[in-house]
């Protein structure tokens, strides 16, 4: 393919390793608060993905969430991770993520996390869902084992080559040692957008998601923004 590809990734993660920190150290004196019940954020998605073979894959997915009304940097999500493809409609996946947060008295989160997938096709329409585990470490030693239901599908429409997409994701506690959280339901996102390829690599996406979650007792809402770019390596 040349190197381009490569080009673009060191790029990604140029970008992601240099810009985040130096605001997060510009905001790290603000006050750690509750997050605001209808808070609107925007998030800003990349997934890159190399076919290793038939059946192995390298993913790499990173989010950069901006909360308050979009007006000041939260997380920062990087998850590279392993994808093998067992049949033609599932695959399992297992990876690493780290939830870096800002401003920098909150607390990271970080360890593996492993995917069960199911993809298919009902005529034009693709379907996908996801079972994942996440086992989460804070600095202060506590421990956050959860998982999550993932259902999404995608619809072109007409002749276009934009689709409209749909998902939804729950969340459930499992184990919740030092955390200051409740085991049982934990949150609920669902998803509604479109997206179209951009060239034969590269796909955007954009919609909105409804993220409703339990905080303190409390039931909260954010609306989120969301912009998307997945990139094909080869």
């Amino acid at each position: 393919m040349g190197p381009r590809p490569n080009c673009f990734l060191a790029a990604l993660l140029a970008a992601l390793a240099f810009a985040a920190p130096a605001v997060a150290q510009h905001r790290q004196h603000q006050p750690v608060q509750t997050t605001p019940n209808n808070d609107l954020w925007l998030t800003n998605a990349v997934s890159v993905e190399y076919q290793i073979d038939p059946q192995w894959s390298f993913h790499l997915n990173t989010e950069l969430k901006i909360d308050r009304d979009i007006s000041r940097l939260r997380t920062l999500e990087v998850r590279p991770g392993f994808e093998y493809a067992f049949s033609p409609n599932w695959a399992a996946a297992a990876g690493y993520v780290q939830y870096q947060r800002y401003p920098a008295q909150l607390r990271t989160l970080r360890g593996p996390f492993q995917d069960l997938l199911y993809r298919n096709h009902f005529g034009k329409i693709a379907f996908a869902g996801r079972l994942r585990g996440e086992e989460l470490f804070f600095e202060n030693t506590a421990l956050l084992v959860r998982t999550r239901v993932l259902a999404g599908i995608r619809i072109p429409i007409g002749e276009s080559p934009w689709e409209f997409a749909f998902s939804d994701e729950i969340y459930i506690n499992l184990k919740v040692d030092g955390t200051g959280r409740e085991a049982g339901l934990r949150q609920n996102k669902t998803y509604v957008g479109f997206g179209r390829p951009i060239t034969e690599h590269l796909k955007m996406s954009a919609g909105y998601e409804l993220d409703t979650y339990e905080q303190y007792g409390t039931f909260r809402n954010v609306h989120q923004i969301r912009l998307g770019l997945a990139y094909r390596l080869n």
